[in-house]
C-alpha cells in the first residue's frame, strides 16, 4: 500500500510502506502529520489514520510463538521469536554493526575531536542496534540504514543514551547495585523513544520503569542465558559473537513486546 503526506503544506509521495515507516521514525512523519492512502475518504492526521503507526495505539501483531494475551511470555518464546524472522537479518544486522566498527576505528584516528566523536557514537550506535533488534523482533525484513537511525534523531538518541548513562552512574555511586537495578529499570527507554516520538525522553525513562517493575530480574536472568554462547565465542576467536549479538538483541525486541502486552497501554494520566 502507497501512502501520500503533507510537508510544508503540500502533498508529498507516493511512498511504499517501507519508506512511509522510515519517514515516521526519523520525525518527517509526525502524528499531527496529515496522511492519506486510496480507501481513505479524506485526509487524516497520522494518529487517528493509523494510530499504532504514531505510537499511540497497540503495537504491531507479536509473531505468532507468545502465549496467548495474558500469559508470561517465556525465554523460549522469545528466543524462537529472535530466531524466526525473515532471511537475511541476521546478516543485515552484523553488515551494520561491522560498518560501525569501522566508522568507530576511523574516528578514533582523530586527536580530541575523534574522543567526542567516539562517545557520542556509543549512544548513537545503542540507538541503533536497539532499532533493529525491534525490528527483527517484529519479524519485518532488516536494511543497514536500519543501524544509523539514530543520525536521523540525533537528539532523541543522545539525550536517551546520555540521560539513561547519567541516572544509572548518580545511582552507582550510592552503591553498585543499586546502580545495576536502576539500570535494568531503564533499559526499555530506547525502545519507548523509537516508538513514541510524540513523548518526551524523560517520560519515556518513566515508562520504562513503570514496565521493568517486576521484570528487572527477569531480564537480568534473560541476559545471562546468553553468557555460555558469548564464553564459546572466545574459542572461535570472537567469529561467534557475530551470531550472538544480533541473537541477544532480537530477544530483547521479543522481551519488550512481551512486557508491553503483559502490562498493558499507560494509564490515560500518564500518557
Amino acid at each position: 500500500m502507497d501512502w501520500y503526506y503533507q510537508q510544508n503544506d503540500a502533498p508529498q509521495g507516493p511512498v511504499s510502506e517501507e519508506i512511509f515507516r522510515s519517514k515516521i521514525a526519523d520525525g518527517t512523519i509526525r502524528p499531527d502529520t496529515l496522511v492519506w492512502h486510496d480507501g481513505m475518504p479524506e485526509w487524516q492526521p497520522l494518529s487517528v489514520a493509523a494510530p499504532s503507526y504514531a505510537g499511540g495505539g497497540q503495537p504491531p501483531p507479536v509473531p505468532e510463538v507468545f502465549a496467548p494475551a495474558g500469559a508470561r511470555a517465556t525465554f523460549d518464546e522469545l528466543k524462537t521469536c529472535a530466531r524466526t524472522g525473515p532471511k537475511g537479518n541476521y546478516w543485515t544486522y552484523v553488515g551494520a554493526l561491522v560498518l560501525w566498527q569501522i566508522l568507530g576505528w576511523g574516528v578514533n584516528f582523530v586527536p580530541v575531536a575523534g574522543t567526542v566523536a567516539a562517545i557520542l557514537f556509543v549512544f548513537i550506535q545503542k540507538y541503533g542496534m536497539v532499532n533493529m533488534g525491534l525490528r527483527g523482533a517484529d519479524h519485518r525484513q532488516l536494511a543497514v540504514g536500519d543501524g544509523f537511525i539514530g543520525f536521523n534523531q540525533f537528539g532523541r538518541a543522545f539525550g536517551c543514551g546520555f540521560l539513561v548513562t547519567l541516572f544509572t552512574f548518580l545511582w552507582a555511586l550510592l552503591l553498585v547495585i543499586p546502580g545495576i537495578i536502576k539500570g535494568f529499570s531503564y533499559m526499555l527507554a530506547p525502545y519507548i523513544v523509537l516508538e513514541h516520538p510524540e513523548m518526551s525522553v524523560t517520560a519515556a525513562i518513566d515508562e520504562s520503569r513503570r514496565l521493568m517493575d517486576g521484570n528487572k530480574w527477569r531480564a537480568f536472568c534473560l541476559g545471562l542465558s546468553f553468557i555460555g554462547w558469548w564464553l564459546l565465542g572466545i574459542l572461535t576467536l570472537g567469529i561467534l559473537w557475530l551470531w550472538v549479538a544480533p541473537y541477544q538483541q532480537m530477544t530483547f525486541g521479543a522481551f519488550y513486546r512481551a512486557v508491553l502486552r503483559e502490562k498493558g497501554p499507560r494509564p490515560a494520566a500518564a500518557a
